[in-house]
């Protein structure tokens, strides 16, 4: 079942379920109007218009709180969908590293974070399973040094490598820069998958 499908049969639901509010609603103002009649001629003006005016809040507050309910609804299926495409994503980068293509996407993270950390000598650390894909990448950068990463991972999935500079470091591992693109992403994923609707 898709976003969209979710969405629709959560605004249906909650459609009926208005209905069914507005169905209830007006069977009380059915029953406190019989009453004022029977009461007294004189009472039922008053009744009427007190009980239809109760009635006219209960119905609001029903009705909001059912509104309410069907917003936080879709909200929580949207974000069970990025949360899904975000587990998509981590499953793809994870395939990443057995693909030809690994050499290019660490060179192109060592230029950008040179870039992030400025001018100076530069060292790339990588991870033991990636040595042979940072040293062709590393073959654009005759002025940078390598090592292998000694830090242990718990995203051992990932790929990526870090550069360090004096006391700067910036972490271009998937996992890093995931998180570092986190919000960005997000706000991206949304506006994909729902357009700009609230």
């Amino acid at each position: 079942m898709g976003v969209e499908e979710i969405i629709a049969r959560m605004n249906a639901d909650a459609a009926a379920e208005a209905a069914r509010i507005l169905h209830a609603a007006e069977g009380e103002v059915s029953h406190i109007q019989r009453e004022g009649e029977i009461a007294a001629e004189a009472a039922y003006t008053t009744i009427s218009a007190d009980g239809r005016q109760e009635a006219e809040n209960r119905r609001r507050k029903i009705l909001a709180r059912a509104q309410l309910a069907a917003r936080g609804g879709v909200r929580k299926a949207r974000e069970e969908g990025i949360t899904r495409c975000f587990t998509g994503a981590k499953e793809h980068l994870a395939l990443l590293p057995h693909m030809p293509v690994y050499t290019d996407v660490l060179r192109h993270l060592i230029a950008e974070g040179q870039e992030v950390i400025g001018q100076g000598k530069h060292e790339v650390l990588f991870r033991e399973e990636d040595q042979d894909a940072a040293e062709a990448a590393l073959v654009a950068f005759p002025d940078v040094t390598a090592a292998l990463l000694r830090e242990e991972s718990t995203d051992r999935s990932g790929g990526g490598i870090v550069v360090t500079c004096r006391m700067h470091r910036c972490d271009q591992r998937f996992s890093a820069r995931c998180e570092r693109m986190r919000g960005r992403l997000t706000r991206e994923t949304a506006h994909i998958l729902f357009g700009g609707h609230d």
